[in-house]
C-alpha cells in the first residue's frame, strides 16, 4: 500500500469515527460527516501551520474555534450531552 493510500486510510476511519460520534449525539449523517471531515481538516492544517511558525497558537485557535462550533452544532441535541473541553 502506497503511503497517500495508507494516510488516505487512517483520515477516513478518523472521520467514520468522529461522525459516528456526531450522529449518535443527534447530528443528521450528512451534517455528522461534513462537520467531521472539516474538524479533521482543521486540525490537521493546524499542525502544518504549527510546524511553520514554530508556535502552538494555530492549534490551540483551531481548538477554540472546533469546540465552540461543536457547542453550536449541539445545542439542543437530546444526546448532546455537555461538549467537553480538551
Amino acid at each position: 500500500m502506497t503511503s497517500a493510500r495508507s494516510a488516505a486510510a487512517v483520515f477516513a476511519r478518523w472521520k467514520a469515527a468522529l461522525a459516528d460520534l456526531l450522529i449518535r449525539h443527534g447530528l443528521s449523517v450528512q451534517r455528522g460527516q461534513r462537520l467531521a471531515a472539516f474538524i479533521i481538516a482543521a486540525v490537521e492544517g493546524a499542525v502544518i501551520m504549527c510546524r511553520a511558525e514554530r508556535s502552538l497558537a494555530p492549534l490551540e485557535a483551531a481548538a477554540d474555534e472546533i469546540h465552540a462550533l461543536l457547542g453550536h452544532a449541539l445545542r439542543g441535541r437530546p444526546d448532546a450531552g455537555h461538549v467537553p473541553r480538551a
